[in-house]
């Protein structure tokens, strides 16, 4: 069982007094986000791995979707089709925050940001590239190695492709790591490497899901967002806004970190 496997079971056992009765009633794909939005009045959202996807993937189950189950729409993230898998994903963080409101004592929810995960002089390993983060964090440190398919235009940072992981990894102190490696289901590949890391935080809108199946695989702190205007939400993704105008406008950032759940 992979982490998104584990993520769908956790969340079915959590949930099972729900996951039939809740229904999916909006869906948008945009082209940075797929948005989801639960008949119980929860969102969540997922990053639409264009980069990853055929040129005419196309998903065959458009407009069929609203009114399905959300147990059934969580399912779809193991679907070996990217578009199908973030709408999973998305409904696994949107079902996440039934979770966290139906045991609130159980989730230590801080106000910490990646930047406060980083000692002096450490060496990153970030797998996706954080554009906004990179000269904070540079403050801190003169050594981020990121692990990116796309060009990346910075001189700050040493970019290499994935086939580099194993090699990259040996001697890093922290890992920043995309929530979008749910999508493409990388995650698990990439936990493997950090094993001997102090840190491995799983950022982005992405990463908004009840943490603990990821915590057992060596992450340590889950950085995501909760949504507190879906419907805004879903209007920014479909005229294709990205995170920031949805931290702008119906997102906040959230935070848990595993050494202060009690597992």
């Amino acid at each position: 069982m992979d982490s998104v496997e584990s993520l769908i079971k956790y969340l079915e056992k959590e949930l099972d007094w729900c996951l039939d009765e809740v229904k999916v009633c909006e869906v948008r794909v945009g082209l940075e986000y797929v948005g989801v939005m639960l008949s119980s009045g929860e969102a969540g959202l997922a990053h639409v791995l264009r980069e990853d996807s055929p040129e005419c993937e196309v998903f065959d189950k458009a407009g069929e979707l609203q009114g399905s189950s959300a147990r059934d729409m969580m399912n779809l993230a193991t679907s070996r089709n990217l578009i199908s898998a973030a709408i999973g994903v998305a409904t696994i963080n949107a079902l996440s925050q039934i979770a966290f409101k139906s045991k609130p004592d159980l989730y230590p929810f801080t106000n910490a940001d990646v930047l406060d995960l980083v000692l002096p002089n450490d060496r990153i390993l970030m797998v996706g590239y954080f554009a906004p983060v990179i000269p904070k964090l540079m403050e801190k440190t003169r050594e981020i190695t990121v692990i990116e398919k796309r060009n990346v235009p910075s001189p700050m940072v040493k970019v290499a492709g994935e086939e580099q992981l194993e090699e990259l990894s040996m001697d890093k102190d922290i890992a920043i790591i995309t929530g979008s490696t749910l999508v493409n289901r990388t995650i698990d590949k990439i936990l493997k490497h950090c094993k001997g890391m102090r840190e491995a935080a799983l950022v982005g809108p992405t990463a908004s899901f009840t943490p603990q199946p990821l915590f057992e695989r060596g992450v340590t702190a889950v950085m995501g967002v909760k949504i507190f205007n879906p419907q805004k939400m879903l209007e920014v993704i479909s005229q294709g806004g990205g995170t920031r105008k949805l931290l702008q406008t119906c997102a906040q950032k959230t935070a848990i970190l595993k050494k202060h759940m009690k597992l």
